[in-house]
């Protein structure tokens, strides 16, 4: 047996072997489990961005429709337990490492008998806990958030009740691909036969067409969260969003009190996976008044999350463009200006373009690194700063912190608004600062 603080020790082990793109080894794991599946119903959240929040919105609709629900996400902002939750509590200590020692135990003696050719990696690792610790705390459905891509993801070896895909833009196109087109056959590589697929891709794009197709070749039920039947009215109301979303089945009005429009979409996603449930699996009877509580409870640390300190703190784990556009709509719709732009990435994103779209709503830069083996310097950073800042004569302040610390604290000293965003990594790390952790 291990404590939590051997099983950290063991998991970064396991992290520095780095990871294999490949389901043969997890799926015999899976196979072999002494305890039986069937007993939980999975839904299974694949995207871009938005699927966390997905994910959490899912999650928070079938608890206030009576259920006990696990809800599997990746990474974590603060602390590795923040992964696996059973109605919002996050595993305790003693939980995590009891999990995960039946899961090495069962690995060892698989590997033992050559079943299968190697221990399971990080993500596998916490996957397999996770599965685990739901089975034995009996919960009744089982929201799973894809780690990346989809087709080659742990959690693509089981078996869910409804597939979602919330959208594709460009993201880990080393991995994925760099075509929309190659990066959606990576994410549609969840859809299994016969099981339901909610689709928010844009129904005019490449995207779209791809996962219809690969929809249709494994008899997959096929459904849009927008078209010109289902429809999505947001009208901003005393700091929230009041929504009305309407489908071929059913009309459903419900308030997001998380920041940015784009919410909204994320929710409606939600509520069109749960319709479908309520239609294609027995027992489910979800309410439009579990629709509407479940949604205005939802709650996701580090997407917008506005400190109201002083100065004001608006903390972004947006780290790709796509979510830095979302980012940069609710500064608009807000009529942000003069910030305070704390600023890191990691060095595989399209930096130079994230950073562009943010330049016009800072007075302040302070750049900063993630703490990431892959965080991009900050000294490769700044140049494309200054660059910016000679070239269209924004006046900026640009200043350099390597420590996010360090960083915060120098942001702290200026009297504007303080924005703080570029990665999930970086945002994880200034969200415990900020809460004094």
């Amino acid at each position: 047996m291990m404590n939590y603080a051997q099983t950290l020790q063991y998991l970064q082990e396991v992290q520095e072997r780095g990871s294999k793109l490949s389901l043969d080894n997890i799926q015999k794991i899976i196979d072999h489990l002494p305890f039986d599946l069937s007993s939980m119903r999975f839904i299974q959240v694949a995207g871009t961005n938005g699927k966390g929040s997905t994910a959490h919105f899912l999650t928070s609709i079938l608890q206030s429709a009576g259920s006990k629900v696990g809800l599997f996400t990746s990474p974590h902002l603060q602390d590795i337990r923040e992964r696996i939750t059973i109605n919002k509590a996050w595993i305790s200590k003693k939980n995590f490492a009891a999990c995960l020692f039946q899961v090495k135990q069962i690995s060892e003696d698989l590997l033992q008998k050559g079943l299968i050719e190697n221990m399971p990696t990080f993500f596998e690792y916490i996957f397999l806990t996770a599965v685990t610790y739901f089975f034995r705390n009996k919960a009744g459905y089982v929201v799973l958030e894809v780690g990346l891509g989809g087709r080659l993801d742990a959690t693509s070896t089981l078996t869910p009740a409804v597939s979602v895909i919330t959208n594709i833009s460009y993201d880990h196109t080393k991995t994925l691909g760099k075509r929309i087109s190659d990066i959606a056959v990576e994410k549609a590589g969840i859809i299994k036969k016969r099981v339901p697929i909610i689709c928010g891709c844009s129904v005019y794009s490449a995207a779209n067409r791809v996962i219809r197709e690969i929809a249709q070749k494994r008899n997959a039920p096929f459904y849009n969260v927008l078209n010109a039947k289902n429809k999505l009215d947001t009208q901003k109301y005393n700091g929230f969003y009041r929504c009305v979303y309407v489908t071929e089945s059913g009309r459903y009005e419900f308030d997001v009190h998380l920041n940015g429009r784009h919410q909204t979409a994320n929710a409606a996603t939600a509520i069109r996976a749960v319709e479908v449930l309520n239609k294609t699996t027995t027992g489910a009877n979800i309410t439009p008044t579990a629709i509407r509580e479940g949604i205005a409870k939802s709650f996701v640390p580090g997407r917008i999350e506005i400190f109201k300190s002083s100065p004001q703190v608006i903390l972004d784990g947006g780290h790709n463009v796509e979510s830095i556009k979302a980012l940069r709509n609710y500064l608009e719709q807000e009529r942000k200006k003069n910030l305070t732009l704390v600023f890191g990435v990691l060095r595989d994103k399209k930096y130079r373009k994230m950073a562009s779209l943010l330049l016009p709503f800072a007075k302040n830069v302070i750049i900063t690194e993630p703490v990431s083996k892959r965080a991009l310097p900050a000294e490769n950073l700044v140049k494309f700063f200054i660059k910016e800042n000679n070239h269209s004569n924004f006046n900026l302040n640009i200043e350099i912190k390597k420590k996010p610390g360090d960083a915060f604290h120098a942001a702290s000293r200026f009297r504007e608004d303080i924005l703080i965003t570029g990665s999930l990594y970086l945002a994880g790390e200034m969200r415990n600062i900020i809460k004094g952790g």
